[in-house]
């Protein structure tokens, strides 16, 4: 079997072979081992658009009884958050619906901000730095638990550079007198090329580096794979949709998910 969306396809890209996936005739058991903590690479995805709270909270715990989260997704491109997902609302599930952003045109250029230097990360300062950058975001604006989320972030970042070190991938930074001021990763496939991790540090906002970064990640995946499809995730209603949308992308699919914390925890 496999996944009818180009954002649930996109995301097995990124996880690679730290992913398993064990099929239960039309669910899709999805697993890292080696990072329980991560929420949606522990979940369980749904090949139809049924929202059956009771019946799917209990083949969640069936299948991952010591997680301290849940985590539910449907592989379904037309699927939007509506009143069948109420009753997880109403037990404590934040639902999101986020924009699964294609390219089919030729990307916009963007030039690079003076005073910033555009280039792949390769050091393991540029590696430290992804971390501290990765680590301050999560823990200021999405609000996780300090010392559980650096762990996670350490482990994130690791699994991405081994990725870049066998080719599937590769990271790139905008840098400020040697500083990480931005950052973005692009996973490739023959089917898709997929953006990780967009992210610009607070005082180097509204500069245009993300829009900068972009074309550059565009043309290594095609060097790679002409004919990959370059697929960008978005939120729904945060301002980053509309940057991807200045360089060319447009709305393909949407992908729901519900999402219960724990009470402390590290989210991805």
């Amino acid at each position: 079997m496999s996944f009818r969306s180009l954002g649930m396809k996109s995301e097995i890209v990124v996880l690679g072979d730290a992913a398993r996936i064990d099929w239960r005739q039309d669910v899709a058991v999805l697993r890292t081992p080696e990072q329980p903590d991560f929420w949606f690479g522990n979940s369980l995805i749904f090949r139809h658009r049924r929202v059956e709270p009771a019946a799917q909270i209990a083949a969640f715990r069936a299948e991952f009884p010591t997680a301290r989260h849940i985590v539910l997704q449907w592989d379904d491109p037309q699927m939007v958050p509506d009143a069948r997902h109420d009753a997880l609302r109403a037990q404590g599930f934040d639902i999101e619906a986020v924009d699964v952003l294609t390219l089919s045109k030729p990307v916009q250029e963007s030039a690079i901000p003076i005073g910033y230097d555009v280039r792949a990360l390769r050091s393991e300062t540029d590696w430290d730095q992804l971390v501290a950058l990765s680590h301050d975001i999560g823990v200021t604006e999405d609000g996780h638990d300090p010392d559980l989320h650096l762990g996670f972030v350490r482990d994130h970042v690791a699994a991405h550079r081994r990725a870049v070190n066998v080719g599937r991938a590769e990271w790139f930074g905008a840098f400020h007198g040697g500083t990480l001021a931005a950052a973005l990763g692009i996973y490739v496939s023959t089917e898709v090329a997929r953006f990780q991790s967009v992210m610009t540090a607070a005082p180097h906002r509204r500069r245009g580096l993300c829009a900068a970064l972009i074309p550059v990640a565009i043309r290594w995946a095609k060097s790679k794979e002409p004919d990959a499809v370059p697929v960008i995730i978005a939120m729904s209603d945060e301002p980053p949709g509309r940057i991807y949308r200045r360089a060319g992308f447009a709305l393909a699919e949407k992908q729901v998910s519900a999402c219960r914390r724990p009470e402390k925890g590290v989210n991805a």
